[in-house]
Parts: C-alpha cells; sequence; structure tokens
C-alpha cells in the first residue's frame, strides 16, 4: 500500500465515522442538515450570510468554533448562488463533523488541491480533505434529483 494509498484510506475513515455521526438522510434540507449537525456534536449553530466580503480573496466560508459556549458560527457569502454557499457551509459542517474538528489552518478553497498547498501540514491537508468529502456527501445527499437542485438556482 502506498502513502497515497494510506492518506485515501484514513480520510474515507474518517468520512465516514463524521456522516454517521451526524445520521444525515437523502432529502433533508439544508436546515435539516445544519441541525443533524448541531445535534450530533451537541453545539448551536448559526449560518450567517456575510455581505462585506471584499477582503475574503478566493475564501468562500469559514467557521468559527467557541467550544466553551457550545455554539459556532458558519461565515459565507451573502453573493453567492444559495447552492454553492450550502457547499461552503456543508464544508465547515465536515470540519465539526469530522475527528479532529477543525484544524484552525485557513485553508481557501480554489482551483489548486490543498495538496499543492506548501502551508498546509499533513493532518491539515487530511482535515480539508475529509470536509471536502463531507461536503459532497452532503450535496448528495440534498440533491437526490435534479428538480430538487434546480429549486436552488
Amino acid at each position: 500500500m502506498t502513502q497515497a494509498d494510506e492518506t485515501r484510506a484514513r480520510v474515507q475513515a474518517r468520512v465516514d465515522r463524521a456522516l454517521a455521526r451526524a445520521a444525515l438522510a437523502p432529502g433533508m434540507t439544508f436546515a435539516e442538515v445544519v441541525r443533524a449537525v448541531e445535534a450530533a456534536v451537541d453545539i448551536r449553530l448559526t449560518v450567517v450570510a456575510e455581505s462585506d466580503t471584499a477582503t475574503w480573496g478566493t475564501l468562500t466560508g469559514f467557521l468559527a468554533y467557541f467550544p466553551d459556549r457550545r455554539e459556532g458560527t458558519i461565515h459565507v457569502r451573502a453573493a453567492d448562488a444559495p447552492l454553492y454557499s450550502q457547499f461552503a457551509a456543508s464544508h465547515e459542517l465536515g470540519h465539526l463533523l469530522d475527528d479532529a474538528h477543525c484544524t484552525g489552518a485557513l485553508h481557501e478553497r480554489s482551483s489548486v488541491s490543498p495538496h499543492a498547498n506548501p502551508a498546509l501540514t499533513t493532518p491539515e491537508v487530511e482535515a480539508e480533505l475529509v470536509a471536502e468529502h463531507v461536503a459532497h456527501a452532503i450535496a448528495k445527499l440534498m440533491y437526490t434529483s435534479p428538480r430538487v437542485a434546480e429549486l436552488s438556482w
């Protein structure tokens, strides 16, 4: 088994545990997904659509987590289409559901893979991959048919 195979196996195991932790079901709305994650990690979550994002660069969303208060906020761009901002928020939900939670690393999603970002350590890259895979799984659950997806455009 190569190092890449080992990484993929570790990431997939974490993704599987994250998704099982939230008990997500096909056809859930985004609000239902957020509530399921709240219940899974025992925190109160608020998704905030930010209008002043001129300084965000390629950042599409971020998580502010306050474990002492058992609450968190996910900030997304208000100007983005709902489908896109929900995906960005789902990525942050993936960090919460992950075994390691968020590593605290600032990673700006772009066309560059987290593997190509020299500022990220291996655990940080794996955390980003887990969150991204969870976001894709959430999208597949929410948009189980093309008609449902059209309603969010």
